[in-house]
């Protein structure tokens, strides 16, 4: 990942805690960049090291190609290479650690307002539609992609020019401590918890230690910041007395009497989802039960902002949402393109939704793998294919080893003969395409690594 970032190794030695082994502190670039493949003309180059790779062993090769100012380094080795090159190095304890802080260093001097966006659920739709909300009033920066985690926050960040008055950073996650690592880079001003569910749990081992995770985003922010929670998601309580603890603010967003955001009603339909909340109403041209929450957190944000209600509900009618999440593709029969991802709360949602917009249509569940769930697994797929056979869907496709656990569970609660295995996503494609008919809705959900995205793009063409 390269970033345009002008800055010199003096710098760079005291934002990162590092030692200039080699070189002039004067040495000057204008990228940072963590891809050896990936470089501008003068270039700082940070070497990352993981379970497959080692960004240090292109050091002596870089370092001779004429096109680095200098480099960060876990080797004091390293040295003779620069001084070879009459490149500059700076020796640090953690490469991925330094760039963390360089980016801290430079979200400090730039001062923007930080918005953090964590949860289970929801985040990359609630970044995306709290920066089409907030860019009403403020210039924003926003993590591109997926970039939310310990080299995309910091990328991110080091993107901020002084223009920017406004960042909404999210944070993803999927092992303890990693939340709080991203949450001392960002430094939030005000946060939102999305939601708090069965994701991870092979990393995690309970929901409890779930809400704990997502609450590590308080280790980032001051007393008396603002966190903006979901008030009808699990472990509520655990979240909202760690916000009293540390004296901030817990405002809530849900559908119930007890939350601060809620609609006074609401109507989910095909294209679009009509509420009104306190007293004004609002046309969201998304789908799902999930979009709803996601549109109240994000009203509960502008307004603790500073943004108006009608420019608020203006973006919010514009707004187009996220690829593969919940997207309704039309081709004769109505597939429910929600694949970028699963777990069982979000999949909750989706069975949800769709029962309640298309209660009088033949429904179609095609459902892969949800993944990370360790020894809660196979439990959790039974209960999610008994809660779509009780959600009145009428047949399931089912990808994977895992996934045939779905059907256990929906031939217990009348499924029976009507749940089809596939762990081949192109004979599932095949023999579910040739099966529909006019009037058909046919949900496809799944991990990522099921690339359901595939089944999808084959019911298309």
């Amino acid at each position: 990942m390269k970033v345009d970032f002008q800055g010199n190794m003096g710098q760079v030695a005291r934002y990162c805690g590092g030692t200039l082994i080699e070189g002039s502190p004067d040495a000057a670039f204008d990228t940072i960049t963590t891809d050896s493949r990936a470089l501008g003309n003068r270039n700082l180059f940070v070497p990352l090291r993981g379970e497959k790779f080692d960004g240090h062993s292109y050091i002596e090769e870089l370092a001779g190609s004429g096109r680095l100012a200098g480099f960060l380094t876990m080797d004091e080795s390293h040295g003779a290479a620069a001084a070879r090159a009459n490149v500059a190095a700076v020796l640090c304890d953690d490469t991925l650690a330094a760039y963390g802080r360089i980016a801290a260093a430079h979200r400090d001097s730039v001062a923007p307002l930080v918005v953090g966006v964590t949860g289970t659920n929801g985040k990359t739709t609630i970044k995306e539609m709290a920066w089409s909300v907030l860019g009403r009033k403020f210039r924003c920066l926003k993590n591109e992609k997926n970039y939310n985690n310990e080299v995309g926050v910091p990328y991110t960040l080091l993107g901020l020019r002084s223009e920017h008055r406004c960042a909404v950073i999210e944070m993803g996650m999927n092992h303890p401590g990693e939340i709080g690592r991203l949450a001392r880079i960002a430094r939030p001003d005000i946060a939102v918890i999305s939601s708090v569910g069965e994701g991870h749990l092979e990393f995690l081992g309970s929901v409890e230690n779930v809400a704990r995770a997502k609450l590590e985003i308080l280790a980032g922010m001051k007393n008396g910041a603002v966190v903006i929670l979901n008030r009808d998601t699990a472990c509520f309580d655990m979240l909202r007395d760690a916000c009293r603890e540390q004296e901030m603010t817990a405002v809530t967003f849900g559908l119930g009497e007890n939350a601060d955001w809620r609609p006074e009603e609401y109507a989910l339909g095909k294209d679009h989802i009509s509420f009104r909340v306190r007293g004004l109403g609002y046309r969201l041209p998304l789908y799902g039960i999930h979009n709803l929450y996601n549109a109240l957190a994000v009203l509960a944000l502008a307004e603790r902002l500073g943004v108006g209600a009608d420019d608020a509900r203006d973006a919010l009618s514009l707004f187009g949402g996220v690829d593969m999440r919940g997207r309704l593709i039309e081709k004769g029969y109505t597939i429910i393109d929600d694949t970028y991802n699963s777990n069982p709360l979000s999949l909750r949602y989706a069975l949800i939704s769709m029962a309640g917009v298309f209660p009088g249509n033949r429904k179609v569940a095609v459902l892969g793998d949800m993944k990370e769930l360790g020894e809660e697994a196979e439990r959790l797929h039974r209960e999610a294919g008994a809660m779509a056979a009780e959600l009145g869907v009428d047949e399931l496709w089912t990808l994977g080893d895992l996934a045939a656990f779905f059907a256990d569970g929906a031939s217990g609660k009348g499924l029976e003969g009507r749940c089809r295995r596939f762990n081949d996503r192109a004979a599932l494609a095949a023999g579910l395409k040739a099966s529909l008919v006019a009037g058909d809705v046919v949900l496809v959900k799944g991990s990522r690594s099921m690339k359901m995205e595939e089944i999808v793009d084959a019911l298309v063409r």
